[in-house]
């Protein structure tokens, strides 16, 4: 936080081309998700022959602290990490990835709706937590 209380976050940058990506107040919702600063909200959808699979998501924000949750790289290099268990819960259908700042202070928070049998959504949100970059 600065001196006068805002928030402020490093840019970043993530490969958007299969999501649709709207601010909260657009989206409808307020500007808090679970006490933390909601930060952007995330849509999109796979079409087959036989289905329309939507999957939704949301970034926020918070501080980091000792308590880590179990996590899971998703690759060489990449900022996400996977969270394996939030509270010790896991319902299969969603997935959350936490992102730590640079300075590792903070960090996004990415939580999905996506069912873990759905293995095109999933990918495709793995897809778009692996784009994700700091700006330098």
């Amino acid at each position: 936080m600065d001196d006068k209380g805002k928030l402020i976050l490093p840019d970043f940058s993530m490969d958007c081309r299969d999501w649709l990506v709207v601010t909260p107040h657009d989206a409808g919702l307020p500007d808090e998700f679970a006490d933390a600063p909601l930060l952007a909200v995330l849509s999109t959808v796979v079409l087959d022959e036989a289905q329309f699979r939507p999957a939704s998501g949301v970034l926020t924000v918070g501080l980091m602290d000792d308590e880590l949750p179990l996590t899971r790289p998703i690759g060489t290099g990449c900022v996400a990490a996977e969270v394996l268990e939030l509270d010790g819960e896991d319902d299969g259908d969603s997935v959350s990835y936490v992102l730590p700042t640079p300075d590792r202070r903070m960090a996004l928070v990415a939580e999905f709706n996506a069912s873990a049998h759905d293995t095109e959504l999933r990918d495709r949100i793995e897809a778009l937590m692996a784009s994700f970059r700091w700006a330098a």
